[in-house]
């Protein structure tokens, strides 16, 4: 009897000492490397171990297949022999008086018992424990396994080379690389579970997904049309440059020559510091800053860059020959990362404004990308930048006012044309799409 109760005894624990392996599995597998970083410095011992083990995450997910193997093992020869032998009593007092049926039926309930153990204790409620709780469950079993690992270190070892000979025979790459790297529109559905899950608000989902979308866009993303673009000129001297200064109310204004083309950016600091000291002058040429001239095609994170480095927070977009084809300034920037910023006066360029009707109403000169931000869409098309180039791209010719240019996700109903630039348009986005 006292064998049998050892037996019993042994098997509950093999049932446990495999429960203890799953859960030190799914522990390690469920806990990003960042996060034990932080596990490390805040638990001492325990959280360096922690570490250890789970910096070496192929080795130590071998010694949890390994323990769980041997558990099972173990509960298979020594559980069924102890439960049949405990139960053939009772269904011998129940009257079953055949001793090959006592058998059969004892073995079947111990099977059937041992079973029920393994899958419920000894498999499925750690595992749903330890992806509820894997820094808990992590820093009470890393420990354990990390001393489990080393006693069992040539086993591992020859079972893992074993298996990578059989990779290397089929030609598989036997060296596996945990890449938790993530595209930007995995982090975008990332982050909106997490909003889902009341971790971030909306507010904040916008701004981080906007920042992710930033690495994409060019400069000819973001620039406004040279048409739109405030500057002063030498040749119309000091007294109406002010004038104009005082109207517009702006900080930094592109500077033309006498030649016609862009000599540099005026600071409005300079001008005020000037007149203050008396040395203005006729002209304002001395005060004129390096313009920081760019191309369309340069990457608005690299402009970002420049502009953190000190440089002039308005960068003038230049065709290769120097001509001027538009503007960027510090503000554009930022509203591509955090949605739109409106100053005191104003300044900033306007997005799309929804109306009650679910369309969109803005300026032809537009980037497309605050169309597709707006919409929720991906504009295919890499020709053109803003709305306006895309409504002629799509026509073939100018359009007039009142055309109404369907695309596969929305219209558009061009609603103010000046000369030959779309001044204004009206967007209907698709009813599905609008949900």
């Amino acid at each position: 009897m006292s064998s049998q109760i050892s037996l019993l005894f042994l098997a509950i624990v093999l049932v446990f000492l495999n429960g203890f392996f799953v859960a030190a599995e799914f522990g390690l597998v469920k806990l990003r490397q960042t996060r034990v970083r932080a596990i490390a410095k805040a638990h001492g011992f325990r959280g360096r171990i922690l570490a250890k083990v789970h910096s070496n995450l192929d080795a130590y997910l071998s010694a949890c297949q390994l323990g769980i193997t041997l558990a099972s093992l173990g509960l298979g020869w020594v559980g069924e022999p102890a439960f049949a032998r405990l139960l053939e009593p009772v269904f011998s007092a129940l009257g079953v008086e055949r001793e090959k049926l006592i058998h059969g039926i004892s073995f079947f309930v111990a099977f059937f018992i041992i079973s029920y153990l393994h899958i419920v204790v000894g498999e499925l409620a750690p595992k749903s424990m330890a992806i509820r709780r894997a820094e808990i469950v992590g820093l009470w079993t890393a420990a354990p396994l990390y001393g489990f690992y080393w006693a069992m270190y040539p086993a591992i070892w020859a079972l893992n080379t074993s298996a990578n000979w059989i990779l290397k025979l089929v030609r598989l790459d036997a060296t596996v690389s945990h890449d938790t790297h993530y595209s930007a529109d995995e982090l975008k559905l990332i982050l909106r579970g997490s909003e889902e899950s009341d971790q971030f608000t909306n507010e904040e989902w916008r701004v981080l997904a906007q920042a992710l979308d930033f690495r994409e866009l060019d400069v000819a993303d973001l620039m406004r049309p040279v048409s739109e673009m405030v500057a002063l000129h030498a040749t119309d001297g000091v007294e109406k440059n002010l004038d104009r200064m005082v109207q517009t109310r702006y900080s930094r204004y592109p500077y033309i020559g006498k030649d016609g083309k862009v000599m540099g950016v005026l600071h409005l600091k300079d001008v005020f510091f000037a007149l203050n000291k008396g040395e203005a002058g006729s002209n304002l040429d001395a005060l004129v800053r390096p313009a920081q001239l760019v191309s369309p095609s340069m990457s608005a994170m690299e402009l970002f860059r420049r502009f953190r480095e000190g440089a002039p927070h308005f960068a003038v977009v230049t065709y290769q020959d120097g001509e001027p084809l538009g503007f960027v300034t510090l503000d554009n920037l930022l509203s591509a990362q955090v949605g739109e910023i409106r100053d005191e006066f104003r300044h900033t360029q306007n997005e799309w404004t929804r109306l009650d009707d679910g369309s969109l109403i803005g300026k032809g000169s537009l980037p497309i990308f605050t169309l597709e931000r707006a919409l929720g869409v991906d504009i295919d098309q890499d020709d053109v930048d803003t709305v306006g180039g895309l409504l002629m791209w799509r026509l073939g010719d100018l359009p007039k006012e009142g055309d109404r240019i369907t695309f596969d996700e929305f219209d558009v109903v061009v609603k103010r044309m000046k000369g030959p630039r779309i001044v204004m348009v009206r967007v209907y986005p698709r009813l599905a799409n609008a949900a």
